[in-house]
């Protein structure tokens, strides 16, 4: 293919901090969060402006929400057909326009109408700003960018509760007209920001080979096991959200802003527990992380509803926010490592409708509840659940026992005693091709430990005296972090791949940690790391 239909990079600044279109991407991101959290103090201004229930305002929140479980896939579709500006400048301008409507509306239904159209505008913009990134960047330039962009996310949900609830002491109004700023981002975006050029041959899309690929990657149990945790945390997470400054104006009368302040002291909880993730995941893996936060989302959902005193309520809301903090990263880190693999486009996209679908969960099925109940009751039901999501997360991610159907060979070096037998005559035939030679190289050493030409499934691990698997690493340093059998390789004929087989102390590709029981695909210069912090390395080499 000639230079001249190659994609061009757009020229960027040195510092990421100077280059325009990463300034417009965050302004993108800090919109769609603003849309989602800023008129949550206010809740139980708008209940009383509009004379609804309890049940009836949680539709606010519910509304925005639900068009992201549905059609963000949809979007992210358009946005590989017809281009990321071409999807992402009317998502901006649907977004303004539900928002004018949602703050100006004088009766209840035009303002839920004005926050289903601006949730129909935000559902592409989480999934965009992140594709836009991915396509601005790449290798250290993109790593620093993501983080970037998720401090600001951390930020932003610290922030807009409080400025949320201030503004909700002037009007409640005021937390929904800010969403007119998009009207703006939107011309930055068509004047302002550049993108690298499409190339002009894209191959034809094919939704029938899109819908199975992407099927057959979340296609495990382990795998929908964790979709069903980021669900279930989202869920929680909205939930609480919606109904704390409720829960906390009937039982303290409390105003908007001090609302605001209760939200921004969990969203600090979050902040501060998130950036702790790796000295955490030093010690407990990120499956252990996720089912600690279901227990702590439990203890605190728990003590909510029974706290005698207001300065009490920070108790829970630390706990509520160290839940988040350490599952929410968990839950990404253990999908990025998944995302690596073939339809990265499809599984993300399936994994921001999941959020989607948790975000709209929470407060309708806490409507139901407050509408059959009290608003207490909100809060058990969700311990309850949390609860229920532990149970259901331990079975679909803990595996005892490793059923195999592929034969596993051992590797044995022939005997040098024997005899070699004479060849016998046979026709000339042609030359066979040998397959290429795939080896662990260890990282430190360059010891190579050269895989069979021919095999189905070959264990790593550890020898004892029951124990010898085929790849023995008993002698490297650092062994003890390897446990007797800790993962497995299998090759099909055409591709390799490894599953981690529940491992003491993890198995990680590019230091993104694998789901125990799940088939990674390998390829020629991945890093394999066995135990955490690089504790035992491999690159994998096929020569």
């Amino acid at each position: 293919m000639s230079q001249s239909r190659m994609p061009t990079q757009p020229k960027v600044e040195t510092s990421i901090f100077k280059d325009k279109n990463f300034l417009i991407v965050n302004l993108v991101t800090v919109i769609g969060i603003l849309g989602g959290t800023l008129f949550a103090p206010a809740l139980p201004t708008i209940q009383q402006f509009f004379k609804v229930t309890e049940a009836q305002v949680s539709w606010t929140s519910t509304l925005f929400q639900l068009p992201g479980a549905i059609i963000t896939p949809v979007f992210g579709i358009l946005a590989d057909i017809l281009g990321r500006k071409q999807v992402l400048v009317p998502s901006l301008l649907v977004f303004a326009l539900g928002a004018g409507l949602s703050g100006l509306a004088s009766n209840f239904t035009a303002h839920l109408g004005g926050r289903l159209l601006q949730g129909v505008g935000a559902a592409s913009l989480e999934p965009l700003q992140l594709t836009v990134i991915g396509d601005l960047y790449q290798g250290r330039k993109l790593g620093a960018a993501m983080a970037l962009n998720a401090g600001l996310i951390g930020m932003s949900g610290a922030i807009f509760p409080l400025v949320g609830g201030i503004l909700g002491e002037f009007d409640w109004r005021y937390t929904f007209l800010p969403g007119l700023l998009a009207l703006l981002i939107a011309l930055l975006v068509i004047t302002t920001l550049r993108l690298p050029r499409r190339p002009k041959n894209v191959e034809k899309f094919e939704l029938k080979s899109y819908l199975q690929s992407t099927w057959s990657s979340i296609n495990n149990r382990h795998v929908l096991g964790l979709f069903f945790a980021v669900m279930s945390l989202f869920l929680v997470q909205t939930l609480c959200f919606t109904y704390i400054p409720l829960l906390a104006t009937t039982k303290f009368g409390t105003s908007d802003w001090v609302n605001g302040i209760i939200l921004t002291s969990m969203s600090i909880a979050l902040a501060v527990f998130a950036a702790q993730l790796g000295r955490f995941t030093q010690r407990i893996s990120e499956i252990k992380l996720i089912k600690l936060s279901f227990i702590l989302f439990a203890v605190g959902l728990l003590i909510l509803p029974i706290i005698p005193n207001f300065w009490l309520i920070f108790i829970p809301m630390f706990l509520l926010g160290a839940a988040q903090g350490i599952a929410l990263p968990s839950s990404q880190a253990l999908l990025a490592g998944l995302s690596a693999q073939e339809s990265r486009a499809g599984f993300m996209a399936v994994n921001t409708s999941i959020m989607s679908w948790g975000q709209t969960l929470g407060p309708l099925l806490g409507s139901i509840v407050v509408s059959i109940w009290k608003l207490q009751s909100v809060f058990y039901a969700s311990a309850i659940f949390s609860l229920v999501s532990f149970a259901v997360f331990n079975y679909m991610l803990t595996t005892k026992v490793f059923n195999f159907t592929a034969k596993t060979i051992q590797l044995q070096v022939p005997a040098s005693h024997e005899e070699p037998t004479s060849p016998l005559p046979f026709p000339t035939s042609p030359t066979i091709l040998q397959q290429p030679i795939a080896q662990l190289v260890h990282v430190g050493t360059d010891r190579a430990i050269e895989l069979p030409e021919h095999f189905q499934v070959i264990n790593i691990g550890k020898s004892s005296d029951r124990i010898v698997p085929e790849v023995d690493l008993s002698d490297f340093a650092n062994s003890g972090v390897v446990s007797r059998v800790h993962a497995q390789i299998r090759y099909d004929g055409e591709e390799y791949y490894i599953q981690d087989l529940n491992s003491s102390n993890g198995t990680f590709i590019n230091k993104y940690p694998l789901i125990p029981g799940v088939w990674y695909k390998l390829k020629s210069g991945l890093r394999i790391s066995l135990g955490r912090r690089d504790a035992i390395a491999f690159m994998f080499v096929i020569d």
